[in-house]
Order: C-alpha cells, then sequence, then structure tokens
C-alpha cells in the first residue's frame, strides 16, 4: 500500500472499523536516525541493574524527558516553557540540555560561552557550577559548545557508561520537590537513553503531521526496554504547535487518536513564544491567557501531580 494510500486508510472510516490500530501501524521509514551513524541497541540487562540501583536512592528529584524521533517538532521551546511554567507553579526545575547542538541555551538567554556538560564530563567536572539563572528562577545547565572530536569520544564514553547521568545528577543535591527537564536530541542515540534510564515521566513530542505519525512504531521499539525496569517511566504523547485552523491538522490529531487508542496532549500554535525565542524572553512572559497558556498549565499541573504520586 502506497504511503498515500495508507494516510487515507487511516484517516477515512476504515480505522474506525480498527479500534486498537493494529492495521494502522506506518513504517515510512527503514531505520532510526542516529547521530553517529550507528543504530544504538538501548538497555542491556546490565544496564536496566546499574540504573535501578543508582535511581533506587532517596531523596531524588522528578526527571521528565522530552523525546522524539524527528527534528523540528518543538523540543526545546516546550521544554523551555515547561521549566517556567512548573517553577511558576512553585515547582523548582533544573532545565539540562542533553543535545550537542546546544540550543537550549537560546531559549534561555544563556551565553554561548557559557561552560557546558560535554567538555564538563570528558574532564571528570561536577556540573553544580555549570547551573545559569533561567525563568522565574529556575535554573538551566547547557550542553555548551564542544567540537567534533569531543562529542565522537563522549558518545563512545557514554555507550559504555549507561548510569552516566544518573552519577552526575546525583551530586546535584536536588530535593525530591525537583523536577529536572531533559531536552534531547532527535533520533536514536546515547543522550536519548540515557535520559529514558533516569525519566520518571517521558513526553514524545510530535506535531500533527504524517511524519510524526510515521515515528510511533519506532518510538515505541525505542521505549520498549525501558519500559521493562520496576519502576518504567511514564510515557505520553504531546501534540505541539497545533493549529486548530488547519483541517488537516485536526484529522492528524484524529489520527494520533486512533493509533495511540488516547488522546495526546495538545499544545496551541502560538507566535508569542517564537517571539520570545527570538528574544531570549521568558515564552510565558508574553502570553496572554489564551490557548497555549492553558495547555502549557494544564501540562505543568499533570507533571506536578505525577511528582506526587511516585
Amino acid at each position: 500500500m502506497s504511503f498515500t494510500d495508507s494516510l487515507l486508510v487511516l484517516l477515512g472510516q476504515d480505522v474506525s472499523r480498527d479500534p486498537q490500530g493494529q492495521h494502522a501501524r506506518l513504517h515510512f521509514f527503514g531505520s532510526i536516525p542516529v547521530d553517529d551513524g550507528t543504530p544504538f541497541s538501548g538497555q542491556s540487562t546490565r544496564a536496566n541493574e546499574q540504573t535501578q540501583a543508582v535511581a533506587g536512592a532517596a531523596p531524588r528529584p522528578s526527571v521528565v524527558a522530552l523525546v522524539s524521533v524527528n527534528g523540528g517538532v518543538g523540543r526545546s521551546t516546550l521544554a523551555t516553557a515547561l521549566s517556567s511554567g512548573l517553577q511558576r507553579h512553585g515547582e523548582p526545575v533544573v532545565a539540562l540540555d542533553l543535545d550537542p547542538q546546544n540550543a537550549l541555551r537560546l531559549h534561555f538567554g544563556v551565553s554561548p560561552t557559557a561552560p557546558g556538560i560535554g567538555v564538563a564530563s570528558l574532564q571528570h567536572a561536577q556540573w553544580e557550577t555549570l547551573q545559569q539563572p533561567g525563568f522565574a528562577g529556575s535554573r538551566v545547565i547547557p550542553f555548551g559548545d564542544s567540537d567534533t572530536q569531543q562529542q565522537e569520544k563522549l558518545q563512545r564514553w557514554l555507550k559504555d557508561e549507561p548510569d552516566w547521568l544518573a552519577q552526575h545528577l546525583a551530586p546535584l543535591d536536588l530535593s525530591a520537590r525537583h523536577t529536572v527537564v531533559i531536552d534531547t536530541p532527535a533520533g536514536n542515540n546515547v543522550y536519548l537513553h540515557q535520559a529514558l534510564n533516569v525519566a520518571d515521566v517521558v513526553l514524545v513530542i510530535a506535531q500533527a503531521d504524517a511524519a510524526s505519525l510515521g515515528t510511533l512504531d519506532q518510538l515505541q521499539a525505542l521505549l520498549a526496554p525501558h519500559l521493562e525496569r520496576e519502576r518504567p517511566p511514564q510515557v505520553h504523547f504531546v501534540i505541539n504547535q497545533l493549529d486548530e485552523d488547519n483541517a488537516f491538522s485536526l484529522d492528524m490529531v484524529e489520527a494520533f487518536k486512533q493509533r495511540l487508542n488516547k488522546a495526546p496532549w495538545e499544545v496551541h500554535r502560538d507566535m508569542a513564544i517564537s517571539e520570545a525565542l527570538a528574544f531570549g524572553a521568558d515564552p510565558l512572559d508574553s502570553l496572554a491567557a489564551g490557548l497555549a497558556s492553558d495547555d502549557i498549565n494544564d501540562l505543568c499541573r499533570w507533571l506536578i501531580a505525577c511528582r506526587k504520586l511516585r
């Protein structure tokens, strides 16, 4: 069946006759993109055991990982907004950039010369001194500027150290009231799996388009090893930058509902958020009471409820 035929079936009445979505599984891509050209296999049994041992230490913060297979879905923008929103709800937040592109600092207005975790990790330095002021009282830890050789060296190291992230978060002296919001790079890579190893909540960020819909099978395969933990993370999908004036986008949201057998969170498009990025300003400062503001606040309240139920 062609791509177009598959999409028409998914959006048509045929989908309603397949309530479990078993015949709506789309395989648009043959493999998952990776940073260094080689697939990452995910967790081993040893990795699961090590991560559970480190994660079992108390107290520890709640960890929220924002992930996606494809880029351009607004992960960093949403990570920034959630960090500000949670802090405004009285929840102390540390936003952590695990993406070598070092883009999260742009959203928070952090200097490009600010040191980050990439080089610091290679030097076996602690992360506490890397924290920068964020929005509304939150803190942000950038990835920092790094060259290709440094990035490759760090990636090779992290493939053999599944509890690297947990070990670096522990000395930050974060309480059980803290939330660590992690921005990860798109695709299947060591940074994604480091985040999934410690995550309490995984937010899969997507847009209401066929490219995002086509990654669902791949995402399920990526998440599967991490869902076998003794205390697996909660996984929820977020349709980001939703345009309700676009009929096709609304159709795609319905397609996501059919595929997931539940409604994803929706965060509506708001130009104020894009304008805030351009000026390195808090996106919630410029948001009047509207759909995007309500969406972000609802998502923050849900994350707070998840933390209290841990």
